[in-house]
């Protein structure tokens, strides 16, 4: 279809190239208004190709330790189809590398075309995550930290167009080739007159569409109020990450789950539909209750036991000291995240020597806010809440966000009560990837 496709692609009128990451003039002209092509300023940044391919095995490693019935972030189609049992077609380590991975497929499945689609891709390896967060960041002093967080996807594979067909999201969008060309065919209004959301066929439809090539190197973004779909080039094979930013529709539940779940629980956040607040509930009240409607047809004064525990649930959320601490512990997650959620994983405790010099990681620095009862600190989208005073640990953090590098031993140093609080507080900057380890 794409060789008819090409004899017919008009061109963009509302296209705007620009020539560098000038992200003030981009928001002040084009931000919610017209497509914007930045040609050459993202080369081997915020995603280069091996960090994208280590990326992806991480995350289809996760698909396949999924329970039946768990929301399943990777999807693979092969000519349309989405596969029930993706693993076969998935990347492997074996592969070596994405075009490892490349030539597997083709070899396999010779003129079938296939795609793979990873949703909340920057949540499986800290490093692409961090990339990714540091390179969107000057945007976001100038257009706003994104609420509930930006989404990112990865697309992979030679398919023909996107599976899904022809949409509208609500996410602004900015589309960041590593691979291969892609070409993005846009309409400004609904090209259809049926009640459907997405139209996999479009050939009807191409007389009103314009349609934009970007290659390694370039950021293509479009507003959240324009029709589109991915077209292969020749049917070449193509790998690109869309970074989604939340535009419209926004709903309030959305931030009700913020409240529930912690922003670092990936699993949780990846399927939309997840019923969060049941997640957090037991799972073996029972469906129907006894006695719970006299014979009048009058509810009992004793609520059933599902209705019950929901009840004190959401009374002890809903109390206002606790409601505060939880506004201001997410608060400070949320800033340390940089608009990326959910976060990595925590990675697992490793031993910290008395001789191992440290020093937090570069570019780094805790948030820290005092609640009523103590201290809560966040790094890198994981929060830590401290009782009382935390004297100990906050003198620790200012001493090493003065940019000093110490031996464990030093820091240490101390009364016993000292001890336990700068091992609990080193162990936890750790795990959440702020800590240094430095050679002598």
């Amino acid at each position: 279809m794409n060789a008819d496709l090409r004899m017919t692609d008009p061109p963009a009128p509302d296209l705007h190239i620009r020539e560098s990451l000038d992200w003030a003039a981009f928001v002040r002209d084009d931000w919610d208004r017209r497509p914007v092509l930045f040609k050459g300023v993202a080369h081997g940044r915020p995603f280069a190709l091996d960090e994208v391919f280590r990326s992806a095995l991480a995350a289809t490693a996760r698909s396949r330790r999924r329970l039946p019935g768990e929301p399943d972030n990777s999807l693979v189609t092969l000519d349309r189809l989405q596969q029930l049992d993706p693993t076969p077609w998935m990347p492997r380590r074996e592969d070596g590398s994405m075009a490892g991975y490349r030539q597997r497929m083709l070899g396999a499945l010779g003129e079938r075309r296939y795609a793979l689609v990873i949703s909340a891709f920057h949540s499986y390896r800290f490093a692409l995550w961090r990339n990714e967060r540091e390179f969107f960041a000057p945007l976001w002093r100038h257009a706003g930290l994104p609420i509930t967080g930006a989404i990112t996807t990865l697309f992979h594979g030679n398919y023909e167009s996107t599976p899904v067909g022809v949409h509208r999201d609500r996410f602004a969008t900015f589309m960041i080739p590593v691979e291969g060309r892609k070409r993005m065919r846009f309409w400004t209004a609904k090209p259809w007159a049926d009640a459907v959301s997405t139209l996999p066929d479009y050939r009807g439809h191409l007389a009103g569409s314009f349609v934009v090539e970007a290659e390694p190197g370039d950021v293509l973004y479009w507003p959240a109020d324009y029709y589109h779909v991915g077209e292969s080039i020749g049917g070449g094979v193509a790998t690109s990450v869309n970074l989604g930013v939340p535009r419209t529709e926004h709903r309030p539940v959305y931030e009700l789950e913020d409240l529930l779940v912690d922003i670092g629980q990936a699993d949780a956040l990846i399927d939309p539909s997840a019923q969060l607040l049941r997640a957090l509930m037991r799972d073996d009240v029972p469906v129907s209750a006894r006695d719970a409607i006299d014979a009048d047809g009058v509810l009992a004064d004793q609520l059933p036991l599902a209705l019950a525990q929901a009840w004190r649930l959401s009374a002890q959320l809903t109390d206002p000291r606790a409601l505060a601490a939880r506004i201001g512990a997410l608060s400070l997650q949320r800033l340390s995240a940089g608009g990326f959620e959910p976060v990595p994983p925590r990675r697992r405790a490793r031993a910290l020597t008395p001789a191992q010099r440290i020093a937090l990681s570069t570019g780094e620095r805790v948030l820290q806010r005092r609640d009523r009862d103590g201290w809560q600190f966040a790094i890198n989208g994981h929060g830590l809440r401290v009782q009382g005073d935390a004297a100990i640990e906050r003198a620790l953090l200012a001493r090493m966000h003065g940019g000093e590098a110490a031996r464990v031993s030093e820091l240490l140093r101390g009364t016993a009560a000292h001890r336990r609080a700068a091992i609990a507080l080193l162990e936890w900057l750790d795990q959440c990837h702020g800590l240094r380890r430095l050679r002598d």
